[in-house]
């Protein structure tokens, strides 16, 4: 599994991304990720209308206080 590393910003991955980067970095649903910002645990940014992105940093901070789900013990 890869770690939050391949979500810096560099030459080929911009700071600021739109929903459908996101979740493709994710490997997630758009649909999820509008989940998570309407229920506070990603921010967003909304500009101007239905245009919504992401700050990558926003995205790391998201994945490092990532829940776990059915976690045995």
């Amino acid at each position: 599994m890869q770690t939050t590393t391949m979500l810096r910003a560099g030459a080929d991955n911009p700071a600021i991304l739109t929903k459908q980067e996101a979740a493709d970095l994710l490997r997630c649903t758009v649909r999820y990720l509008e989940r998570q910002i309407r229920a506070g645990r990603l921010r967003a940014l909304k500009p101007t209308g239905k245009l919504v992105r992401i700050y990558r940093r926003d995205l790391d901070a998201f994945l490092e206080t990532g829940s776990t789900i059915g976690v045995a013990e």
